[in-house]
C-alpha cells in the first residue's frame, strides 16, 4: 500500500487554532507527506509539535514525554483505543501498546506507547527511542512533528512517524 489521503479534512485538521497541539506549516507537511509516501506509509494524520526537553534525549531516559493535552483529542488515542482504558476505580488501566517509531530517514525503532496515571502523561518507551535519538542526533531544543499512521498491508503496523527539525 502506497500513502494517499483519505479524508478530505486531513489537511484542515486543526481548522486554524494553534491550542497545545500547535500548528504545522501547510508546506512542510507535504513535503512530510511525500517522504512517508515513499516509505509505505498511509493514513497518516498530524498529532502534535513538541520542543524536545532535556528528559526526552537524556542517557538513561528511553522515553518522550507527551503530555495530556498535547495527545488528547488527535489521532494517537484514535489509532490506540487501549491506551484509554479504564481500570474498575476508574483511572486508566496504563496498558503498555506495542509502537513502531520511523524517521525520514528510514530508521524503524520498536516502542512502546503507555499512559501513565501518577504524571498523567503519555510515554514513548524503550531502549530503541534511546538508540533512534542517538542515530538521528535529536538535542534538547529541536522540534518534532508526529503523525499517527499506518504501514503495511491491511492490519499492518500501527506507527508513529517523526520528524525533526
Amino acid at each position: 500500500r502506497t500513502y494517499h489521503d483519505r479524508s478530505p479534512l486531513r489537511n484542515n485538521r486543526m481548522n486554524g487554532a494553534m491550542g497545545s497541539r500547535g500548528r504545522i506549516d501547510p508546506a512542510e507537511e507535504a513535503r512530510h507527506r511525500q517522504v512517508m509516501g515513499g516509505l509505505g506509509v498511509y493514513d497518516a494524520d498530524w498529532a502534535l509539535s513538541k520542543a524536545l526537553e532535556q528528559s526526552d534525549v537524556q542517557s538513561g531516559q528511553n522515553r518522550l514525554l507527551l503530555t495530556k493535552e498535547q495527545v488528547r483529542g488527535g489521532p494517537i488515542p484514535k489509532l490506540f483505543p487501549e491506551l484509554e482504558e479504564l481500570r474498575g476505580d476508574g483511572l486508566n488501566a496504563e496498558n503498555r501498546v506495542p509502537v513502531k517509531v520511523l524517521d525520514a530517514d528510514g530508521r524503524e525503532k520498536d516502542a512502546q506507547l503507555r499512559y501513565l496515571n501518577s504524571n498523567k502523561a503519555y510515554r514513548v518507551m524503550g531502549f530503541d527511542w534511546r538508540r533512534l535519538v542517538e542515530e538521528s542526533g535529536m538535542c534538547k531544543g529541536d522540534r518534532l512533528d508526529l503523525y499517527a499512521c499506518g504501514r503495511g498491508d491491511g492490519d499492518g503496523d500501527r506507527c508513529l512517524f517523526v520528524f525533526r527539525s
